[in-house]
């Protein structure tokens, strides 16, 4: 599981749906009361950030008219988090490493940020 915390217009289609999904299991995780710790530890998740990310990728979904969203997160779905440490309720992503990870594994994603790269 992992966030990948880049903006969405970066990822490609396996990357969005992947990223969406995963949040779903995180709090799954989480209602389930098992520990995410050693996914933040590896920066791969960022607790607090769970709704708007769902959110933003969400957004993205429908911008590239993909259909059929059936899963919102409420912010009541979130409460769990709130069971975490502080220090794990807080945690940040590196977004730097994370872009860089993402883009030299995915050849899509790679294409992606730098066709949005060059419309600066």
């Amino acid at each position: 599981m992992r966030m990948w915390m880049v903006s969405p217009k970066i990822m490609c289609v396996k990357h969005l749906n992947g990223e969406h999904l995963e949040i779903h299991m995180f709090l799954g995780t989480l209602k389930d009361k098992k520990s995410i710790k050693g996914y933040i530890e590896k920066n791969l998740c960022q607790p607090r950030s769970f709704k708007q990310r769902h959110d933003d990728i969400v957004s993205e979904m429908k911008a590239r008219d993909y259909k059929g969203h059936k899963t919102p997160i409420e912010l009541s779905d979130c409460s769990c988090v709130y069971d975490l440490p502080l220090e794990q309720q807080y945690w940040e992503v590196n977004t730097i490493k994370s872009l860089q990870d993402l883009i030299s594994r995915c050849p899509e994603c790679r294409k992606r940020y730098e066709s949005l790269k060059n419309l600066r």
